[in-house]
């Protein structure tokens, strides 16, 4: 049995996030997006696959997406694929071509609100802490890049926090900010993103608490969905996730690499491993 394709509500969301970027040119398998604004971040320029198509190639997708890159000025090509069950081939050329091959196991919330203990929880406005809290959150994601961070950065308080991006938290005795998480809701969908513990406040159930408040507010305003991503190989945070009461749907594809010309020789060759993970999503054998 193929995996599960991702719900529509989810592609829904993903497609009203990419207006708020700088340009989305769609095409026939799904839509090139860009913003010349933050090159260094691959979320915001990248190749958006979300038609099942079992022909799609690499050439089909590199034509438009690399001379937009290129305009946009970044140097990494990021595709993006709702539907990885119908395109292997695509990822299995994005492979071996050497470029890194990630997955994203989406979550639903099933009933109404997690019932954890969210006192301590609260919506963290807009200013000086919050951002420099956003600003070094990010780096416990492993990105080790200033500038990829910095302009992450400038893109929540420039792009996501005016497009309702909003921010909870919770603090410490001292009043720092020492857990926090995000929510944005388009299209009738609550997506939570962000969630984070700085490394000294672990293990007192703050991530927990955090994503149970944002998605209590999220059924409270009523919306019909509301989802977030997850690591499928992280058991711990799926767990926890579970426990709040989300579900796995399905299953979100991304590869990174180089963005050079179609016709260039590959600087390098993916791993037999990671060539094996795409023909077992093909048979339905790949991560959930």
């Amino acid at each position: 049995m193929d995996p599960p394709s991702v719900p529509e509500h989810v592609v829904r969301f993903w497609r009203a996030l990419d207006q708020l970027y700088g340009s989305v040119e769609p095409t026939w398998w799904g839509a090139v997006v860009t913003d010349r604004r933050f090159p260094a971040v691959w979320d915001a320029n990248y190749a958006r696959i979300d038609v099942a198509t079992d022909d799609l190639t690499l050439h089909d997708v590199e034509s438009s997406l690399l001379p937009a890159l290129g305009e946009a000025g970044t140097s990494v090509q990021h595709v993006v694929s709702f539907r990885p069950d119908a395109t292997d081939r695509l990822l299995q050329e994005l492979v071996e071509r050497g470029h890194r091959l990630t997955w994203d196991l989406v979550m639903d919330l099933e009933g109404g609100p997690p019932g954890e203990h969210v006192q301590r929880v609260e919506e963290l406005r807009a200013g000086d802490e919050l951002w420099e809290r956003v600003e070094t959150s990010l780096g416990l994601f492993g990105l080790d890049d200033d500038e990829t961070v910095s302009q992450l950065a400038s893109l929540e308080r420039r792009v996501l926090a005016p497009g309702g991006k909003r921010w909870f938290g919770a603090r410490d005795d001292d009043g720092t900010i020492v857990s926090l998480g995000a929510m944005l809701v388009l299209d009738d969908v609550a997506y939570i993103d962000n969630v984070v513990t700085f490394k000294h406040a672990r293990g007192q159930g703050l991530a927990s608490a955090v994503t149970a408040r944002m998605a209590g507010v999220a059924r409270t305003t009523g919306v019909a969905h509301v989802c977030l991503l997850a690591d499928p190989y992280e058991d711990a945070v799926v767990g926890m996730y579970e426990r709040l009461g989300f579900r796995g749907v399905g299953t979100i594809a991304a590869t990174r690499g180089s963005a050079r010309a179609p016709d260039a020789e590959p600087s390098s060759r993916a791993s037999d491993a990671e060539a094996r993970l795409v023909r077992r999503a093909a048979r339905g054998t790949g991560p959930r």
